[in-house]
């Protein structure tokens, strides 16, 4: 008796508050991901609402990552379409958004995206995660990481009746999500929490190889199903 070979998974990114999907490129490449940027709707559900038509033909197995704020959209989308496991990336279950960096944000200082590129990196000196960060961020501009955290600020989730197996990614030096907050989104989703040594707010990013490690393994933690010949 042998069990089929399973098919190749269908992949999809959502990058996080004001991403162009930039900063997943090594990502991306070595899943063949699609790659949908968050649009700059009101809130988040109707942000999933126009991914549905490019999620819905995709092949199954299909596994969408979300990371912050995409995070929270691959929540919704997995409301509408089936989805055969999540990997969620810097998230809990709702983010918590200061008033004040909405305020700063708002003000658009000159300095904007050179400060929101450093932030949430483990190593805020590292002149290439720098630089691509701001790049990636400079691709959406201020008005839309503006909406885009006043609607992650806004969101509160429902819980899924039926979750799909999730994967919760957690920077161990992330300091815009809380180790707490993760555990709470993978107790939510009945998931499992992975902590990402050496990564902040950004593990795509920081550390490709094992997310993208990670991300392919997600669909081993369904449910076992009768092997057939």
């Amino acid at each position: 008796m042998h069990a089929r070979p399973e098919r190749a998974a269908s992949y999809a990114a959502l990058p996080a508050p004001g991403s162009a999907g930039g900063a997943w490129e090594d990502v991306v490449r070595d899943l063949d991901a699609l790659v949908l940027p968050v649009g700059g709707l009101p809130d988040v559900a109707s942000m999933a609402e126009p991914m549905l038509a490019a999620i819905d033909p995709m092949a199954r197995p299909r596994v969408i990552v979300g990371a912050s704020l995409g995070a929270m959209v691959a929540l919704e989308i997995a409301r509408r379409v089936d989805v055969d496991a999540l990997v969620l990336i810097a998230a809990g279950f709702g983010i918590t958004v200061a008033d004040r960096l909405i305020d700063w944000v708002r003000s658009n200082p000159p300095d904007l995206l050179e400060k929101m590129a450093r932030a949430g990196l483990a190593d805020p000196d590292d002149p290439q995660l720098v630089a691509i960060r701001r790049r990636d961020f400079a691709a959406r501009g201020q008005p839309v990481l503006l909406a885009h955290l006043r609607a992650l600020a806004a969101y509160r989730p429902q819980p899924l009746t039926e979750p799909p197996p999730t994967l919760v990614l957690w920077g161990e030096h992330d300091r815009g999500v809380p180790l707490a907050d993760h555990a709470e989104l993978a107790l939510a989703m009945g998931g499992v929490l992975v902590p990402i040594a050496g990564a902040g707010h950004a593990p795509f990013l920081e550390r490709p190889a094992e997310t993208t490690r990670w991300v392919r393994a997600a669909l081993r933690y369904r449910q076992p199903r009768t092997l057939t010949v």
